[in-house]
């Protein structure tokens, strides 16, 4: 009886070990968000929920990461990003591409978070423009093994905000078809693409979908988006590739399924899901904690007043005003302090709400983390017009103002414009108005790409955004409320 118990588990062996699923786990933009934060009166996301999460899984996993992970909190600044790449190697992730902020800190730092990464650099459009050939530490693709299957992840950068000499960022559908062509001959299992790019990117305008850049690549299975900080889960084209994005700001993780046939061993279904770092449902990962801890900068947490309300960063939903009340305040306080007659801040640059009680300097830079600057430049009404029309959607608008208000019908997929007043005239297309905005958009970024071909150049301060908010604060410590909207109305 025991031989044939002990033949049985030896015959069963084979198939027990050969695991018909492979687990990807997938991040993005995570901005240098370490710590957990409290959202809705619960201690969410950080690097030790995210480990503590994973310590619960099953291994052997791929972690992915779709780019813009060293930028966006004063301690990723503080370290050039640096520390964003040690808490990755500590959470041992597999690979991450490169985000369009991770040249934030200038090309040194980008260079050496990139030789201190243990985990690999996947982009196969990032090249040095000097040889042609792709940067030192960089790869274009990777086939890992796990579970006895071949995973094969092709990464793509994205062109950076700001410019670095020496790279260039290629256009990535060229790159992505001779990547693709390359792995094949590895013969993979399954291809993961891991872009900074989304499915729907609202906010960027001349940013390609990746449902469009994936369009006759044969061989593509699944694909890892972000940049616009979107989150999809089982999203699908025509052809079945898989289309998922995570989010930002590390309060969450995407967990994908391969599963593979046990007969054949190929490929039978690819599946998502998505997890949220919660501390009441995950413990979090002691040793990362205290690492954590070691690396927080207590001054940031200092508070510099309160608010009496929250004061949203986007828009209201279903509601008929489409501008978001917090750049609404922002605008109003640039608008002022350059005395000019317009102020106006792009959606897409104030990165979360102003929650309602203390405000902290860690807080104020978490709105407004990049360091941008206060800008005045002198435009015409008929340029006010065309971008409105660029930046006007069903829902929302690519900018919020002070000093404009503008009625629109939505129909056909594009705004019909009502009314555009300033400061309660009527907008006249060939008179000049200063406009006070922020030196992103001043100077052409995203979706500001009309401002580069202004006549004249915008007079920049050095004051920031982060700067002007936090001095408006601590010069009401009754607290501060919202302005409220209505400022932009969407009419039937």
């Amino acid at each position: 009886m025991l031989k044939k118990s002990i033949f049985f588990i030896l015959f069963l062996l084979p198939v027990l070990l050969s695991a018909s699923t492979v687990d990807v786990y997938h991040t993005s933009d995570m901005h240098g968000f370490y710590f957990p934060r409290n959202i809705d009166g619960k201690e969410k996301g950080g690097f030790a929920l995210l480990a503590g999460y994973l310590n619960s899984q099953a291994k052997p996993y791929l972690l992915l990461d779709s780019g813009d992970f060293t930028s966006g909190t004063y301690e990723a600044k503080k370290t050039g990003g640096n520390l964003s790449v040690l808490f990755m190697n500590e959470l041992k992730y597999d690979a991450a591409t490169i985000g369009n902020h991770e040249n934030d800190f200038k090309k040194d730092n980008l260079m050496k978070n990139m030789e201190t990464a243990k985990f690999d650099i996947l982009a196969a459009n990032m090249f040095d423009s000097n040889t042609g050939t792709l940067l030192s530490n960089v790869k274009p693709y990777k086939v890992y093994k796990i579970n006895g299957k071949r995973i094969g992840v092709i990464g793509l950068a994205k062109e950076f905000s700001t410019k670095a000499d020496g790279i260039k960022i290629s256009q990535e559908k060229t790159s992505l078809k001779k990547a693709l062509a390359e792995i094949k001959n590895e013969n993979p299992d399954a291809i993961i693409l891991l872009t900074h790019s989304s499915i729907k990117d609202n906010k960027h305008t001349e940013v390609e979908s990746n449902y469009t850049l994936v369009e006759g690549m044969e061989g593509i299975n699944v694909v890892l988006g972000g940049h616009a900080h979107n989150i999809f889960q089982n999203v699908y084209n025509d052809d079945g590739v898989l289309f998922v994005e995570s989010g930002t700001a590390l309060t969450q993780v995407s967990h994908i399924i391969l599963d593979f046939d046990d007969a054949t061993g190929k490929l039978k279904s690819a599946k998502s899901e998505l997890i949220k770092l919660d501390k009441d449902m995950y413990a979090p990962d002691p040793y990362i904690e205290s690492f954590a801890e070691e690396n927080r900068d207590k001054e940031m947490d200092i508070v510099i007043g309160k608010s009496l309300q929250v004061i949203p960063h986007s828009a209201i939903k279903n509601s008929d005003f489409v501008d978001a009340p917090l750049s609404n305040l922002i605008a109003d306080l640039m608008k002022a302090y350059s005395n000019a007659e317009i102020g106006m801040q792009n959606t897409g640059g104030t990165r979360e709400d102003l929650k309602q009680g203390d405000i902290t300097n860690r807080i104020a830079y978490q709105i407004f983390p990049f360091s941008n600057t206060v800008c005045k430049v002198q435009v015409k009404g008929k340029f006010i017009k065309k971008l409105l029309y660029n930046s006007l959607r069903e829902d929302k608008s690519l900018f919020e103002f002070s000093g404009l208000q503008i009625k629109y019908r939505y129909k056909n997929e594009r705004p019909h414009l009502i009314s555009v007043k300033v400061n309660g005239k009527d907008l006249e297309p060939y008179k000049t108005y200063s406009l006070s905005t922020n030196d992103y958009i001043a100077k052409g970024g995203s979706e500001g790409f009309m401002f580069k071909n202004l006549p004249e150049k915008p007079v920049c301060s050095t004051l920031t955004l982060k700067d002007l908010l936090s001095k408006y604060v601590k010069n009401h410590p009754e607290g501060i409320k919202s302005p409220g909207n209505g400022r932009i109305i969407k009419v039937d």
